[in-house]
């Protein structure tokens, strides 16, 4: 892993740890400078308050995502391209479902933590605009989806979008604290990805027309 000069990502980084393993209530100033190994009061001076604190955890982790994201092979979301037949479409839909089952799986997987301290803090900004606004200005997972949707020839393509993000939110919390975190495959396996898939690709194939 590569050492981390940037010392706000390096608190921010320390912070997302500690809310995984301990939950929003550990966030405090002191807590993130024991966990960053930093000397006392470096988290306080870079983050004055612990909502600068909070909103630097969200953006660290929106900046995460979107990398990742970014870095996953697969089908185009442009409309260059897009497929028009039925059976070409359907195949688009496997193709993305695959590449959407690579992301979740590491979403519960190599990157649990980040997950779990995300879902954490959208309970805990659900009635801050400001800071919810960062957690969603993940908008560049809904423009992607948009036009993924719009490839596979979906009637409603912001609507059929939303349902997609849903969809995936879902999967995440019920492999992570629901039900599926008892049954499900673990985490970083082929079975895993093969069963995301299929409840992905289900869903992306239910918006072919024809």
């Amino acid at each position: 892993m590569p050492v981390i000069t940037d010392r706000p990502q390096l608190l921010a980084d320390a912070a997302i740890g500690l809310i995984a393993s301990s939950g929003m209530r550990a966030l405090t100033h002191r807590a993130v400078d024991a966990a960053a190994d930093v000397p006392t009061g470096t988290t306080s001076y870079h983050f004055r308050t612990r909502r600068e604190l909070l909103r630097g955890v969200l953006v660290r982790i929106a900046e995460i995502n979107r990398a990742r994201l970014a870095g996953l092979p697969g089908p185009p979301t442009g409309p260059e391209g897009a497929p028009t037949t039925r059976d070409g479409r359907r195949a688009e839909a496997g193709r993305l479902a695959d590449r959407v089952a690579i992301f979740i799986d590491g979403q519960i997987g190599e990157h649990r933590d980040r997950t779990l301290a995300r879902m954490a803090c959208e309970i805990e900004v659900a009635s801050d605009p400001d800071l919810r606004e960062i957690l969603h200005a993940g908008s560049i997972f809904r423009t992607l989806a948009i036009g993924a949707v719009t490839r596979l020839g979906a009637a409603d393509p912001p609507r059929s979008a939303d349902g997609l993000i849903a969809l995936l939110d879902g999967l995440q919390y019920d492999r992570l604290v629901g039900v599926g975190s008892l049954s499900a495959a673990p985490a970083g396996t082929t079975q895993s990805r093969a069963e995301i898939a299929a409840v992905v690709g289900s869903y992306l194939t239910g918006l072919v027309p024809g």
